[in-house]
């Protein structure tokens, strides 16, 4: 008896020592300490030593056997129920006064029973006393052990359910026993089979410091502490999905969030290996494992993209190590899905970029507004002046001619008087024409942004063009795949403006008679808008340049500037892109521009 009691007493002040923190653990302690006061009892009795001391030192010894059995036997069925009630976790509220209506039947047994030592009682007398006692004691005893098995049913955590069997089968074996041995046999009389707990009790003993430093056990975990436990009271909490590894990367725990997050079946797996072989991020296994090995030293993070379901969810995965006093024990690999922040970050991206282009177009308006203001007057000065030159040099060759004093040197001087006037309007008009295009690539209008259809667009397009197209003997095809009742929102001008130099563009680069085509069509929540011409290719020099310089094919007959302000055009007013592809055979420019949601329709 001896070694049963030393274990009992040591197992419970490891278990305070360890986790004196935990409710459960305390009243578990409490139950221990319990049985190894009635072990202790028991000891001081049959003790060879006892039997040759004096008869008033018997009594006291009588004395103590009786406090410390009567202790025993009423405490520990208490303790025991109240751990029980503490690992299931059912009263949520009034905690204490249910604990201290539980304890009432102790304190009456302590008041109305005998406090004697059961060595000096006779049989019967035992009898007696074990049976009122087992009226509140056995029920004690059985809601205990219906508790601890209700509360393994109930645990969803693999972790905390692997913790709670072991617990099953060091504690459900010792309960039963106090139920049959010590109360239930002894209530027909059947003594002396209690005295099997001195080999039962050091076998359990042994089984505990195995689990314990093995698993974790009771609250106690002589070699990694509490860490894995203190998982389980927060991941209910973890709407992320998240893996806990120990350090052979075996599975501790992994949340249904990442086995439906990631197209994993529902099913025990042993460890990470597996798990993420049968994941939709099976490629990124080699990553993973890097990260995991570097966050040994510090947290690491981990940017992927998964397809799931046809649709692209970025995940940034933080990995993290599980350390007690520098020895690594596991990591931890939290899951956060960021695909919407990546969209904000995006539309945020999106927004600058498009109110960058609105200013450069307001900056370029008003400065090239303002130089063509500028160049319009001296240039009409210049025109004005060369005209008076004219009119002056004619009234002096007519002066000249009526006196008879024409002579050749004369005749030559008016003649490039008059050639270089009219090569002077010339150049003056196409500079004036010049100016009067920018200033019409640049008109400051008040951007209105509104919703149109692509019927209405297409619509628009094709009568500003009817003149265009005719004058210039060509054919427009419509090559529409799309609702054209489906709608865009932005500034319907600026898109027809862009749409119509396209065309013209294309006209121009087309041979007399020849065919272009305005397409529409939808990718992706987008409607693209295209113009294809079957012209000569665009120069690979020009090609470079196209949209960030001003540059033309047109030679003197273009300015380069519609293209330039095109691209401002549709990004700052629409949201959207321009861009082309040429070759020998085709030339195509494509606008793609954001389609409405539906519910933005349904509303606007």
């Amino acid at each position: 008896m001896t070694f049963t009691t030393l274990a009992l007493f040591i197992a419970a002040l490891v278990m305070i020592k360890k986790d004196y923190k935990t409710e459960s653990t305390c009243w578990l302690a409490g139950f221990l300490f319990s049985t190894g006061l009635g072990s202790f009892s028991v000891m001081l009795e049959e003790n060879y030593f006892v039997t040759q001391l004096s008869k008033e030192s018997m009594n006291l010894i009588h004395f103590i056997n009786a406090i410390l059995s009567t202790t025993s036997h009423y405490m520990a069925p208490y303790c025991i129920l109240l751990y029980s009630i503490s690992c299931s976790d059912i009263i949520k509220n009034n905690k204490k006064m249910i604990y201290g209506i539980l304890f009432i039947p102790v304190i009456l047994s302590f008041i109305y029973l005998p406090i004697k030592s059961n060595y000096l009682r006779t049989p019967e007398e035992v009898v007696h006393h074990i049976r009122i006692l087992s009226t509140w004691s056995v029920p004690y005893l059985f809601t205990a052990v219906y508790l601890i098995i209700y509360s393994y049913n109930k645990e969803k955590s693999r972790l905390m359910k692997r913790y709670k069997s072991l617990n099953l089968v060091i504690i459900l074996p010792c309960i039963i026993y106090l139920i049959l041995f010590n109360f239930i046999f002894r209530d027909f009389g059947i003594d002396n089979n209690w005295k099997a707990f001195a080999i039962l009790i050091p076998i359990h003993f042994l089984t505990f410091l195995y689990f314990a430093n093995r698993y974790g056990v009771l609250g106690v975990r002589l070699k990694v502490d509490r860490y894995k436990f203190a998982f389980d009271n927060v991941i209910e909490f973890i709407s992320d999905s998240f893996i806990i590894l120990d350090e052979k990367l075996n599975i501790i725990e992994v949340n249904k969030t990442f086995l439906n997050s990631f197209c994993v079946s529902n099913k025990v797996y042993k460890n990470f290996y597996d798990i993420i072989e049968k994941s939709s991020i099976r490629k990124y296994k080699k990553e993973l494992l890097d990260v995991i090995e570097q966050s040994k030293k510090c947290s690491k993070v981990l940017e992927i993209l998964v397809n799931i379901e046809n649709r692209n969810n970025y995940f940034e995965i933080q990995v993290n190590a599980v350390k007690i006093k520098d020895e690594y024990f596991g990591s931890v690999l939290l899951f956060k899905d960021i695909t919407e922040h990546k969209k904000n970050l995006e539309l945020i991206k999106q927004n600058q970029i498009q109110l960058i282009e609105k200013e450069r177009l307001l900056s370029l308006s008003q400065l090239i507004g303002g130089v063509a203001h500028n160049l319009k007057t001296p240039l009409m000065s210049v025109s004005g002046g060369i005209e008076i030159i004219k009119k002056d040099a004619e009234k002096i060759y007519e002066y000249i001619k009526s006196n008879n004093s024409e002579t050749d040197e004369v005749k030559k001087a008016i003649n490039e008087i008059r050639e270089w006037q009219f090569r002077s309007n010339e150049y003056l008009i196409y500079m004036t024409d010049i100016i009067n295009a920018i200033k019409g690539q640049l008109r400051e209008v008040n951007e209105v942004e509104n919703d149109f259809s692509i019927e209405e667009i297409i619509n628009r397009i094709l009568l500003l063009m009817s003149f265009e197209i005719q004058k210039k003997k060509c054919k427009i095809n419509k090559k529409i795949n799309i609702n054209q009742r489906k709608k865009i929102r932005g500034d319907i001008n600026s898109l027809i403006q862009v749409l119509n130099n396209l065309i013209t563009n294309a006209i121009e680069a087309s041979p007399e008679g020849n065919e272009v085509n305005l397409g529409v069509y939808e990718e992706d929540k987008n409607v693209i808008f295209y113009v294809k011409n079957f012209g000569k290719e665009i120069p690979t020099n020009i090609q470079k340049k196209l949209f960030q310089q001003m540059v033309t094919t047109k030679g003197k007959n273009g300015t380069g500037l519609g293209l330039y302000i095109a691209k401002s055009l549709v990004k700052g007013r629409l949201n959207g892109e321009i861009y082309f592809y040429s070759n020998n055979i085709e030339t195509s420019f494509f606008v793609k521009i954001p389609l409405m949601k539906e519910d933005e329709e349904q509303h606007g």
